[in-house]
């Protein structure tokens, strides 16, 4: 969306009701908020700019009445670690990120590796493929099929599973 890396704040909402929030110059706060499940964000993505009925159940606030907020500890969320050190780097990281990212989660979804070794592929993605470089239209995509083919092709027993 064009925004600096230091405009961009990931905090934890362990309760899952806000989905995003947006600050806007003046302080002032808005929040996509709903019930702890994806299918309304999703679905609104989806049908933008328009908003259909749902058949499940909607925001109840008195059962959600409290709203907590902390800051993410890098250690227990390597992958948000990994993606700032993207940011940072720039060049081809943010696209070397992303496909290792969405790899690693199909080889995990298809239990060829541990939800622990997510990381683990992005980082050895981002020390392989990553450069400073920044791609044009035609690199990005090359960056991703590379990534993705590599490892796709890579050897489970590489990651620890046997």
């Amino acid at each position: 969306f064009g925004l600096p890396k230091d405009r961009i704040e990931v905090i934890i909402h362990p309760q899952s009701i806000i989905h995003s929030m947006v600050e806007f110059v003046d302080g002032s706060i808005k929040a996509q908020m709903g019930i702890p499940d994806m299918k309304l964000p999703i679905q609104y993505a989806l049908s933008y700019p328009e908003r259909f009925p749902v058949s499940y159940s909607t925001m109840d606030f008195i059962k959600y009445s409290q709203l907590t907020f902390q800051k993410p500890d890098f250690k227990k969320f390597k992958c948000l670690e990994l993606a700032y050190r993207s940011l940072d780097l720039g060049g081809s990281y943010p696209v070397v990120l992303n496909a290792a990212n969405e790899v690693a989660v199909q080889k995990f979804l298809n239990n060829e590796i541990k939800f622990t070794q997510i990381p683990e592929i992005i980082e050895d993605a981002l020390e392989k493929f990553g450069t400073s470089k920044e791609p044009d239209v035609n690199e990005i995509f090359e960056f991703d099929a590379k990534v993705r083919e590599f490892y796709l092709k890579s050897n489970k027993v590489t990651y620890g599973i046997s």
